[in-house]
């Protein structure tokens, strides 16, 4: 016997697909940003990889533990190449959005279930997605305030460096 719909089901599947999609994608930034000399940020992006293949854990872990067979999706490739550490930085934080947006929707889908567990499930990512967009728009305001000369990025870089650590 189900303990959740076959919809919620599908809804925390693809919730696996996009936080593993998020994980490629911060993992090919990171990779850009080091092959660009940014090996400050791209040890930051790489732990943000790190961190969104944990969050796919969850996910996995609440069907294993609801003896449900989570699905296991194909991988899309994200892109290779990214202009620059500005951009790379506001792609993060329009990434994080829509994900937040994604996070409600499985809050609002619990919800109309009456699906409560499901619901605690979705408060866990809609809380670490508070935290991303603080890191990611915290960035965003570091190149407003200080802006995108190379020295300004090269201290941006710096700083990102000890965000990894």
């Amino acid at each position: 016997m189900a303990v959740i719909s076959d919809k919620v089901t599908k809804a925390i599947n693809d919730r696996i697909f996009n936080e593993e999609y998020s994980a490629r994608l911060y993992k090919a930034m990171g990779i850009c940003l080091n092959y660009k000399g940014y090996g400050g940020a791209s040890a930051l992006f790489e732990k943000y990889s790190k961190e969104e293949e944990v969050h796919a854990g969850w996910a996995y872990s609440y069907l294993l533990d609801l003896d449900i067979r989570p699905t296991v999706p194909a991988l899309t490739a994200p892109p290779k190449e990214f202009k620059d550490l500005p951009t790379i930085i506001q792609m993060a934080y329009a990434h994080e959005l829509k994900i937040t947006e994604q996070c409600n929707s499985l809050a609002k889908l619990a919800v109309e279930e009456g699906d409560y567990m499901t619901l605690e499930l979705a408060q866990r990512y809609l809380k670490e997605q508070v935290e991303e967009l603080n890191k990611t728009c915290t960035l965003l305001d570091e190149l407003d305030a200080f802006g995108t000369s190379p020295e300004a990025l090269r201290l941006l870089d710096n700083h990102m460096k000890e965000l990894a650590q």
